[in-house]
């Protein structure tokens, strides 16, 4: 008997659906398919947080923020870190520590992948012991001069060559500091005549605070610090003096002060050729009992002079007159 089409076609469609109920349901389990259970719509972000210049080395402790998620984690010993579940599309990582620059990298996470980001952080510059002292020069002529000498240890973990400068701050005031190698510190020297006033006394209890600044533009401001002491008295030179003639190894004399405070002596020999001055000579931390010490060396022919100044525990300094002699011989 012959079957029509329309009969023959109803038993197909019947047949496959026979056979679609008899096979199971795909597996799911591979986490990067939408219908796994395990699945999961976010990535991983590593990477190391290193030093700016090389030689790079790695920064413990760190922080990584992801953003927007919000998810974080911290560098290990050698500087690696690593983040899950980071949401995919775009990211921002965030990267802080105290001592340095914080810093942010766009990025990307993808399902299923671990993007590798390594950040290099900028150390921020160290202010270390801060010093001011008052210096109060006498002289013949015009006057006394009156000065304080600011000093500030700077430091930065990328090295002293990343330090671009540093600066005193007072009130509105801002002085530049010049770094001197032989005390291996940033140091200013500030006249009272530049100071509002035009005097010393206009900086009691005022803050001063350094500033230093690293090669691409980082500062940091150390703690504020202020003077000490002004001192006013100054021994007076009682001999020689006056371009009196001296012995080659002259024997120096002075009057004493009584200042109400701890204090020590310094003595300083110069020699004058043409008017210009030369130190030869300087002893300092002399007992505050002596009245005079002699120089201990030999000197030649010439005109010369020598100070003394009397110096705190603090280092603040006043300096007498210049008391000048001559030599004739040995």
């Amino acid at each position: 008997m012959q079957r029509s089409p329309s009969y023959c076609a109803s038993l197909l469609v019947g047949a496959c659906l026979l056979v679609s109920g008899c096979v199971p349901d795909a597996s799911h389990d591979n986490p990067l398919d939408p219908n796994s259970r395990a699945f999961s719509n976010s990535g991983t972000i590593s990477g190391n947080v290193l030093s700016f210049y090389q030689p790079y080395t790695g920064i413990s402790g760190a922080l990584v923020t992801i953003q927007p998620s919000g998810v974080a984690g911290v560098t290990n010993s050698s500087g690696a870190f690593s983040v899950s579940d980071v949401p995919a599309g775009s990211i921002s990582i965030i990267v802080s520590r105290s001592g340095y620059l914080a810093d942010t990298v766009n990025s990307k996470a993808s399902v299923g992948v671990e993007a590798k980001v390594d950040i290099h952080l900028d150390a921020m510059p160290v202010v270390g012991a801060c010093q001011v002292v008052t210096r109060k020069i006498d002289q013949w002529w015009p006057h006394a001069v009156y000065s304080i000498v600011v000093s500030g240890t700077l430091t930065d973990p990328d090295g002293l060559g990343d330090i671009a400068g540093a600066s005193l701050q007072v009130d509105t005031m801002k002085f530049a500091m010049s770094y001197v190698p032989d005390q291996q510190s940033y140091q200013v020297s500030v006249d009272a005549a530049t100071l509002p006033q035009g005097n010393l006394e206009w900086l009691v209890g005022r803050p001063l605070t350094i500033t230093a600044r690293d090669r691409i533009g980082a500062t940091t401001t150390g703690k504020s610090f202020s003077l000490t002491r002004i001192i006013q008295d100054a021994p007076i030179p009682a001999s020689p003096t006056a371009l009196d003639t001296a012995s080659a190894s002259p024997q120096l004399f002075w009057t004493q002060i009584t200042p109400q405070f701890l204090y020590t002596y310094k003595l300083e020999l110069f020699r004058l050729d043409q008017g210009v001055p030369t130190l030869l000579w300087s002893v300092s931390n002399l007992s505050s009992s002596l009245s005079s010490f002699q120089y201990p060396a030999v000197l030649t022919t010439g005109t010369f002079f020598w100070t003394i100044s009397v110096v705190d525990e603090f280092g603040n300094l006043s300096r007498s007159k210049e008391a000048s002699f001559v030599v004739n011989g040995q």
